[in-house]
């Protein structure tokens, strides 16, 4: 049995059983119309003492069984080494494997992270479920280095599919390698999981209270077999985490990331995140709006609700005009349903799109049993023959208004697979060229800059600027700063500002406009305060981070006690000169890219990637105007933008170890 990982992890599972439970039960019957289902569908739900939901689907017109299991996995733990679920899952496969040599049992399955289903035949149902259950229970591992041997043998086959690596690339944009989503996983870091890091997950990750268990077949049986459930009810419950995760960014204009292969053709993935709810009453009308998305595009659309982050997922593969033409009639679709909403004929022509597509999902017993774990609602709806009430609360303006909430046709990101100018030409289509990046098909950011100097590193660039500046010892030995200046804001505001600070101790910026402090920002080592109108709030991580540099009297210095890492990822050509360029990493991601003259050796620009108060955002500042202040270079021009607002902050004076009181870097 080949095991897949599925990129798009967020799709759920769950568990098909067999056999009614102990506890309160209904049955549920549809009698089909012609023009309908043509199948009679019964299905129960019940619950264990354990907190495991069980449910039961039948009919007469099923031959086979499916059976699956969902489980609570990574959306309520921190995020782990990349891989090891999937070797979990690729270990537990392997057993099942070589549990079923001669025995002649006919059926197939899938495991991933996150569950597993199986498919095959109903007469011997019980006997390969059992087989499954106790290979889950027993938790094997000792196959791992044979199982790892093989997957890292057929990487290249595997994951250089377009389809694979254009999913991958979008989800590592869309949630970040610091979200369970964005994850990935590579040869260097299976080569490093251990036999007990597969054992430690077999026996961490199972919550049989946030699990449902569900089978489809072609009939109820009198009891579930001893053995089936001396094993499921033994489970104890867990404590369910909340998630502790960052959140991802949303962007603000289009994002493209390219990535060449020897492909004729492109392939294409355009997605965005949600911040909707299962539970919202939202949900219903973007699904039904789906169906014309979809419809419009003539392409694969799938509006995907998790309990973490929704997202829209868009794939489409032609030429590049066709590829192009395709993601561009999304965009029109999109916008359409924002600027008016649908008449009620069409309305209702997208309700019965819907229900046609649940009742060919109940015709069979896998995909049955697939549609009750991922929107059940749904699949209770058409099997009850209850779909005109289920949909009847969804009206023309409900349309409208869920498109103009969760729609965002300008905000995509996009990933290009193929031939280096065709899938470049799908990604200029929609991105400003600040917005284009390139990966590997590996799934790997590649770097968009040209080579820097053989033997040059990130340190010595960063050194360099220093010695330019004064001096790393001079700025080593500096114990506290003031500086004093103007900040013009939009529409020309002009703020004064004052920054003062004593290195290790405390840092302090207020801006005021005639005397009146209008917002300070305090910081000491680990925490910091954000006062706005008199009004004090502790700061939040980004917030912090991004003013924590003021504790240091030379910032890139310091980058060990920020948790940040440096890197020379190339050089940079411009009109002015060639530039080094270095990123600063946190735990993997991108945090900051820095660019500094070759021929001067000073920073003089500056991309920053962090979240406020109104989300995610990039950030480009600029530093001229080198001025000395006792014999040490400070930028005195500073030029920050980020959404299309641009601040420019002149500091007229920099005194280097001024008298600094410290009593104001505290507060309560």
């Amino acid at each position: 049995m080949t095991v897949l990982k599925r990129y798009v992890c967020w799709m759920a599972f769950a568990f098909f059983i067999l056999a009614p439970m102990l506890g309160q039960k209904r049955l549920n019957a549809q009698t089909a119309e012609a023009d309908e289902l043509p199948i009679s569908i019964q299905w129960e739900s019940t619950t264990a003492a354990n907190g495991c939901q069980f449910v039961h689907i039948a009919s007469d017109a099923y031959a086979s069984s499916a059976l699956a299991l969902e489980w609570t996995f990574k959306p309520f733990l921190e995020v782990e080494r990349a891989g090891i679920g999937e070797a979990w899952a690729r270990v537990l496969s392997a057993q099942w494997q070589s549990d079923t040599i001669g025995t002649g049992l006919q059926f197939s399955w899938n495991v991933t992270p996150e569950g597993f289903e199986g498919y095959g035949d109903a007469a011997t149902v019980s006997e390969w479920g059992a087989l499954m259950l106790n290979g889950l229970r027993s938790s094997p591992a000792s196959n791992w280095p044979q199982v790892r041997d093989a997957w890292m043998a057929s990487w290249d086959s595997a994951y250089h599919v377009p389809s694979t690596i254009a999913a991958r690339v979008l989800q590592t944009e869309m949630f970040t390698r610091r979200h369970p989503y964005g994850e990935q996983e590579f040869p260097a870091t299976l080569a490093a999981i251990s036999e007990a890091d597969v054992q430690h997950h077999a026996a961490a990750y199972w919550h049989p209270n946030n699990g449902r268990l569900v089978l489809a077949g072609p009939s109820y049986q009198e009891s579930i077999p001893i053995k089936w459930m001396d094993i499921v009810s033994d489970w104890p419950a867990r404590e369910l985490k909340n998630p502790a995760l960052p959140a991802p960014r949303k962007p603000r204009q289009n994002e493209a990331f390219i990535v060449e292969s020897d492909q004729d053709h492109v392939y294409a993935a355009a997605g965005q995140l949600m911040r909707l709810k299962p539970d919202h009453s939202d949900v219903l009308p973007l699904l039904i709006l789906s169906e014309h998305l979809a419809a419009a595009t003539s392409d694969s659309l799938a509006v995907v609700i998790d309990p973490l982050m929704s997202s829209i997922q868009f794939t489409t593969n032609g030429t590049a005009a066709a590829t192009i033409a395709s993601i561009v009639a999304l965009q029109s679709a999109m916008a359409d349903a924002t600027q008016s909403p649908p008449n009620t004929e069409a309305l209702t022509a997208w309700k019965r799109k819907a229900e046609v597509r649940t009742q060919t999902n109940l015709q069979s017993p896998k995909a049955a049993a697939r549609l009750f774990i991922q929107r059940p609602d749904w699949f209770q709806a058409a099997a009850d023959t209850e779909w005109e009430a289920f949909t009847a609360s969804v009206q023309p303006s409900d349309i409208q208004r869920v498109a103009i909430n969760y729609l965002r046709p300008n905000n995509l990101q996009i990933a290009a697979v193929g031939l280096r100018d065709s899938a470049r030409a799908v990604a200029e289509a929609f991105a400003m060229p600040e917005h284009l990046e390139w990966y590997t098909i590996n799934a790997e950011p590649k770097s968009p800059f040209g080579p820097a100097p053989e033997g040059l590193t990130a340190s010595e660039v960063i050194q360099s600027h220093y010695n330019a500046c004064g001096g790393e010892s001079a700025f080593e030995g500096l114990n506290s700063c003031r500086r004093t200046g103007t900040m013009e804001a939009g529409g020309g505001l002009v703020m004064n500002v004052e920054s003062e600070e004593i290195y290790g101790i405390g840092h302090r910026t207020a801006i005021s406009i005639d005397g009146q402090v209008m917002m300070e920002q305090i910081v000491q080592p680990g925490k910091g305060l954000s006062i706005k109108l008199g009004k004090g709030q502790v700061m939040s991580t980004d917030e912090y981070e991004r003013y924590e540099p003021g504790l240091y009297a030379a910032e890139l210095l310091s980058l060990t006690p920020r948790e940040l890492t440096a890197n020379l990822v190339g050089s940079n050509q411009r009109l002015e000169g060639q530039e080094w360029v270095v990123n600063l990493n946190r735990d993997g991601a991108l945090v900051q890219r820095l660019f500094f003259d070759a021929e001067t050796h000073l920073l003089i620009r500056r991309e920053e990637y962090r979240s406020g108060p109104t989300g995610p955002s990039e950030i480009f500042v600029e530093y001229t105007e080198y001025k000395a202040f006792e014999g040490l270079l400070y930028a005195t021009k500073i030029i920050r933008q980020t959404n299309n607002q641009r601040m420019v902050t002149i500091f007229e004076d920099v005194q280097p170890n001024a008298r600094v009181n410290k009593n104001q870097f505290e507060w309560e």
